[in-house]
This record gives structure tokens, C-alpha cells and sequence, in this order.
């Protein structure tokens, strides 16, 4: 595998704060209806990274790949226990579904390009396999709603690894990246690094 470089467009990298769910409906303007609290937080973290963009063209050729450890597991056990009591919901079927979280974006911002999720593999593989899969910009995310609130974003443009000669320092995870880096590396053995 070749060294690939990104220049990082923003990124959403905070731990999720009391109040997330007021400041969505400011982004949004109205409350969102029929989404699951996974999809609910997904889209929160989208669009607060986005704002941040020094890059105001997000396109349909960006794509958007989201992992998540347990993925919309709590839609998914309320729907088991519907269907156990015959009563299956179709709006809580629905929410089991983690490609509602693109509907989402695309209805906010106007996208209507490739997405997918990684759920249960490491972090770490995830990472890898998101970034090696980049031809031009995307928007990778880690959004979780169990054990704890998780909804990390980055947005990423690769670049020619020729154009770069920052100082790079090591990092464990996309998802670690601080706010203030503008470049992230996967090198050829698959580390990461980031430099300013």
C-alpha cells in the first residue's frame, strides 16, 4: 500500500455535550420526526462538522462512510420486542435501518451520493479500510449511541503526498484528530499520522 495524504477540510472530533439535541434542531431549524437517536446523533455531528468547512462546495461526488460498534441497536431491540408481541412498527423498522442516517444528510444538505457503514469490525481496521477507499474527498464518521454518546466527523480531501512536507506526529485513530491539524497520513504500513 502507498503513503496516502489528506488535507482535512474540518472535523467534529468532541466528546457529545448535554444539549446536542437542541443544537440539531438550530441546524436543522425544525425537530427532526422518525429518526432514531443513533441516526438522530449521526446527523448532528454531519452537520456540525460541515459548518466548520473552510470548503463551502460539498458535492454528490463526496462520499460518506459512518462505522459504529453496535450500530442502531436500540431501534433494533424495541423492534424484536414489537415483533414478540406482534406489533411490528413500521417507523421503528425503520429506524433499524443505519442508511437512514444518508437519507438524513441528503435531505439536509442536498447530497445524494455513496454512503456506507462499518459496524462491529475495530476501530482501527475501519479506519484503514474508510480511508483507503477515498478517490477524491469524503466524510468519514464514528457514531455510536451505547455504551456512551459518540459522534465524531472528518472531512477529508486527499491530495498528492508529493505537495506535503509538514511535521507529522502520530495518532491512534482518525477520530483522534485535533481540531487544529489540517493534514491526516496513512502510511504504507497503516499508521496515521497528522500534522498542522
Amino acid at each position: 500500500m502507498n503513503p496516502m495524504t489528506f488535507k482535512i477540510l474540518s472535523c467534529h472530533n468532541a466528546p457529545v455535550q448535554d444539549g446536542w439535541e437542541d443544537h440539531l434542531v438550530g441546524l436543522l431549524g425544525s425537530k427532526p420526526r422518525r429518526l432514531s437517536r443513533w441516526c438522530e446523533l449521526g446527523l448532528w455531528g454531519a452537520l456540525s462538522c460541515l459548518r466548520k468547512s473552510t470548503n463551502s462546495h460539498f458535492s454528490s461526488l463526496v462520499a460518506i462512510r459512518v462505522f459504529s460498534e453496535n450500530g442502531t441497536i436500540h431501534a433494533t431491540q424495541k423492534a424484536l420486542v414489537q415483533m414478540n408481541e406482534h406489533l411490528p412498527m413500521p417507523v421503528t423498522f425503520m429506524q433499524t435501518l443505519p442508511g437512514q442516517l444518508f437519507n438524513a444528510i441528503g435531505a439536509a444538505v442536498g447530497w445524494h451520493g455513496d454512503g456506507c457503514t462499518v459496524a462491529g469490525a475495530s476501530r482501527q481496521q475501519a479506519d484503514i479500510a474508510m480511508l483507503q477507499n477515498i478517490q477524491q474527498a469524503a466524510l468519514l464518521a464514528w457514531v455510536d449511541d451505547v455504551p456512551e454518546a459518540v459522534s465524531r466527523w472528518i472531512f477529508l480531501e486527499r491530495v498528492a503526498v508529493s505537495t506535503i512536507t509538514p511535521d507529522w506526529d502520530c495518532v491512534t485513530s482518525v477520530f483522534k484528530t485535533s481540531d487544529k491539524m489540517r493534514w491526516l497520513q496513512l502510511s504504507a504500513d497503516g499508521q496515521l499520522f497528522q500534522a498542522r
